[in-house]
């Protein structure tokens, strides 16, 4: 994991809309080494957020209007 000084802050546009329960990471390939897993700080505690779900959801949500 990189160091938490370097990961920076989780801006409204990493979240695109959406909730961090929403793009939660879930480690879909099951070693964490996807290349679509991106960590953030939020009130100093890392989190992950999967960027291949930010971009499914935002899609989905695309579609429908």
């Amino acid at each position: 994991m990189p160091k938490l000084e370097a990961l920076g802050e989780l801006t409204p546009e990493d979240l695109g809309g959406f909730t961090v329960q929403d793009l939660k990471c879930r480690a879909c390939s099951g070693y964490g080494n996807c290349g679509y897993r991106m960590y953030r700080l939020l009130d100093g505690k890392p989190v992950l957020i999967c960027q291949l779900r930010r971009d499914e959801l935002t899609a989905k949500r695309e579609g429908e209007n």
